[in-house]
C-alpha cells in the first residue's frame, strides 16, 4: 500500500523545491526532509536537527558498549540488524561543545525479504516480534515495556514497541537508562525498522519531536 505514486512525486516536488540536483541522484536532503526516490520514502525530521552521514554514525555506533556478550562481536552484531540508510540527531555530533551529552537520535534501518525466508502475511506480526527481541538481545538490559496493536499509518501497516535498555558509552561518563520506540513494517520487498531514543536521566526526552516524525513518514 502507501502512499500512491502521483502522490508522491507531488510530495517529493514540494520537499526538494528550490534545490537543484541531478535527476539520476537517489538520495537528497534538504532542509528537513530527507527523499529517498530508489525506494520511495520521505521523511521529515525534527525542525533545528540534523541528517548524520550513516558512515560518521557507525563511528559514534561502534563505541558502544553491547550487552549478552555481543560486545566481542560488535560488527557481526550490526550485520544482522540490518543496512542503516537514514540517522536523524538532536545534536551535530561533529561539535565539541556537545561532546559527552546525550543526543536523542533516530535511526533507519531496512532488510530485504527476500533474505529472511518465505513469510506468510499472516505470520508478519509475530516475526516482527521476535525481529524486535532480536535486536534487543544486543543491548544491554534491554526489555520491551509495552507492545501496540498493529496500525495504518499513511496506508502502511505498522507494528509497536517501546523498550528500554542501559546505554554504554565511551564518550559519556556514566551508564544512562534509555527509553526507546521501535515501529516496524514491510514494504516492497523491504523490511523497515524505526528507532527511536531518548533519556529521561539524561534530561533528553524527544517524544513529542518522535510523534511527529511519525505522521510524516511517507512510502509509495
Amino acid at each position: 500500500m502507501g502512499v500512491g505514486r502521483r502522490q508522491f512525486l507531488k510530495l517529493s516536488g514540494l520537499a526538494l523545491a528550490g534545490l537543484s540536483i541531478d535527476p539520476l541522484q537517489a538520495v537528497v536532503t534538504n532542509n528537513d526532509y530527507y527523499v529517498n526516490k530508489k525506494l520511495g520514502i520521505i521523511l521529515r525530521k525534527p525542525s533545528a536537527w540534523m541528517f548524520v552521514k550513516v558512515k560518521d554514525f557507525g563511528k559514534l555506533r561502534d563505541k558502544q558498549v553491547l550487552g549478552n556478550g555481543w560486545d566481542e562481536k560488535s560488527e557481526e552484531a550490526w550485520e544482522i540488524l540490518g543496512e542503516q540508510i537514514c540517522v536523524i540527531t538532536k545534536y551535530d555530533p561533529d561539535n565539541p561543545m556537545y561532546k559527552g551529552i546525550l543526543s536523542p537520535t533516530i535511526t533507519l534501518d531496512i532488510e530485504p525479504e527476500s533474505e529472511l525466508g518465505d513469510i506468510q502475511l499472516e505470520d508478519y506480526g509475530k516475526f516482527l516480534n521476535r525481529q524486535s527481541e532480536l535486536g534487543l538481545s544486543f543491548l544491554k538490559d534491554a526489555r520491551v515495556i509495552k507492545s501496540y496493536d498493529p496500525y495504518l499509518l499513511n496506508g502502511n501497516r505498522f507494528y509497536e514497541h517501546d523498550y528500554e535498555y542501559l546505554l554504554e558509552h565511551t564518550e559519556l561518563s556514566k551508564p544512562l537508562e534509555m527509553q526507546a520506540k521501535v515501529i516496524l513494517t514491510r514494504h516492497s520487498g523491504l523490511f523497515y525498522e524505526f528507532h527511536f531514543h531518548q533519556s529521561l536521566e539524561a534530561g533528553q526526552p524527544a517524544e513529542f519531536e518522535f510523534n511527529q516524525f511519525k505522521k510524516d513518514i511517507k512510502l509509495i
